[in-house]
């Protein structure tokens, strides 16, 4: 019941947390020339580079690899926001958790939709790159873009809320994660393909059954091969969500009215 309560209210606050994204997301990029479309264009000039860094030294073919390269950098970028960036959440929402007795998870829920937004704007990007070496690809892609994006948004709070919490009480926390997710970058493929790993049965099992592989699968199965992701790639994202979700869950259940203190 207690939980119905809260999202019920959340869901009244909406127009709140709704504003706190929106202003955040215009604060960012106020005073620059380009604006948003940094979003786009960031992660575009820098798969432009590391897919002939990559490809040189691979030996592979630079357009069939710089889209692959790109779809994993956007969302690699979503969850190292959520991760990292995220922990700052409470900080940043000092002066409103001081005077207002909202629920915390309300403003990881702000985090979450500026991630998610970025997330889709940096999509763009891939849209135009698939509409122009792929575009058979592109209608199957946008077909299955909204119940991805829902995923990552719910993954994304998770991940949010649980950094969010760490962060406040222990400060060292964007140091140690930033090098975590570095270390996680070199065995995740997010820019590595599975024939990368072909020689080493191993390694392939680890990139077959990496919880990330699938996840990225989501966005690469259609866009990149025009296939409609399989039930273990759903399966695979839907339980990392339980998962950080119900971490998520009983950090806040145990620390939600002790955040005042911990800032």
């Amino acid at each position: 019941m207690k939980l119905m309560n809260t999202v019920h209210y959340i869901y009244r606050m909406r127009y709140f947390w709704l504003y706190l994204a929106r202003c955040d997301l215009i604060a960012r990029y106020r005073r620059s020339k380009l604006g948003m479309l940094w979003i786009v264009m960031s992660p575009v000039l820098l798969t432009v580079i590391m897919s002939v860094v990559l490809g040189s030294v691979f030996k592979m073919s630079i357009i069939e690899y710089a889209p692959y390269i790109l779809i994993g950098m956007v969302a690699w970028e979503l969850f190292t926001s959520s991760l990292v960036t995220g922990g700052g959440t409470f900080l940043g929402a000092y002066p409103y958790i001081r005077q207002f007795n909202h629920p915390v998870i309300i403003y990881t829920l702000k985090s979450a939709v500026v991630y998610t937004a970025n997330f889709l704007i940096a999509s763009v990007g891939i849209i135009i790159w698939t509409l122009f070496l792929s575009p058979a690809n592109v209608l199957l892609g946008l077909f299955t873009l909204p119940l991805t994006t829902v995923l990552f948004f719910f993954l994304s709070w998770a991940l949010v809320t649980i950094a969010a919490f760490i962060n406040t009480k222990y400060r060292d926390y964007p140091q140690m994660m930033s090098l975590l997710m570095q270390a996680l970058w070199y065995v995740s493929p997010v820019y590595f393909q599975e024939s990368m790993f072909e020689a080493n049965q191993y390694l392939l099992m680890l990139f077959r059954y990496n919880p990330i592989t699938h996840i990225l699968y989501l966005l690469r199965k259609p866009f990149l091969y025009c296939q409609l992701p399989v039930w273990s790639d759903y399966l695979f994202t839907v339980g990392c969500i339980v998962f950080f979700g119900l971490i998520a869950f009983f950090l806040n259940k145990k620390n939600a009215k002790k955040v005042i203190f911990y800032l």
